[in-house]
């Protein structure tokens, strides 16, 4: 190979070698780049948003345990309708509280809300268990009220704005002895029920006798959802 020849063949592999060289720093290139900026761990990401989230559990179940411990006042102000308004003062047992009106008893023995100076005025309260059938109360509460007579049931809009507007059930008799309810109630913050039995026999206290009574059963509440 002649010097000329040989010259061009040293030139074209430092050329090649060259270009070799420039593509491979091309290619690592944006490796290299890529490897100098602070990685992400994703993992560190979600181990953050798990501490947050259980904090906010936490904080969520702090909260409810708060709210469902409600003091209740120990007196409260009631509309009993027309400009009446009334006050009426706690009283508890073991179960349950409920405001009672002056003039009023609750008997926590037998559990019994009943007219002071004449007690044929008087609603028992019956807790219910939780998984009762309001179907099967309502056949029994007719068979318990047919000795007073035939019962009828009322709700919605026939209730108007009375106490128990909110009742699950509510049958009653009325004739010329007096009358007679049968009413299931439920406690919008515990859930828990109660039927109450009402009584309000014929007499001069028959018209002012039930208002106030249903007013306080209406207030009714679970003890354990209190201070």
């Amino acid at each position: 190979m002649n010097a000329k020849n040989q010259s061009l063949t040293i030139a074209s592999v430092l050329l090649l070698t060259l270009t070799m060289t420039a593509c491979q720093k091309q290619t690592t290139a944006p490796a290299t780049d890529s490897q100098t900026k602070p990685a992400v761990s994703t993992t560190t990401e979600d181990q953050q948003v798990d501490k947050d989230q259980v904090a906010d559990s936490t904080e969520s179940s702090e909260d409810e345990a708060t709210a469902s411990i409600v003091e209740r006042e120990s007196t409260k102000s009631f509309d009993m309708g027309m400009g009446d308004k009334r006050t009426a003062t706690l009283n508890k047992s073991n179960d349950y509280s409920l405001y009672v009106f002056d003039g009023y008893t609750l008997d926590t023995a037998n559990h019994r809300l009943q007219l002071t100076n004449n007690p044929k005025y008087y609603a028992d309260i019956e807790k219910l268990s939780s998984d009762f059938n309001l179907d099967e109360l309502r056949t029994k509460g007719i068979k318990e009220l047919a000795s007073y007579g035939e019962a009828k049931e009322y709700k919605g809009d026939q209730l108007a704005e009375g106490p128990m507007v909110q009742a699950s059930l509510l049958l009653q008799v009325s004739n010329e002895k007096g009358l007679y309810d049968y009413i299931v109630w439920e406690d919008e913050q515990s859930k828990d029920a109660y039927i109450f039995r009402v009584q309000s026999p014929e007499g001069k206290e028959s018209e002012t006798f039930l208002t106030p009574a249903l007013t306080s059963l209406s207030s009714i509440a679970s003890t354990e959802h209190q201070n």
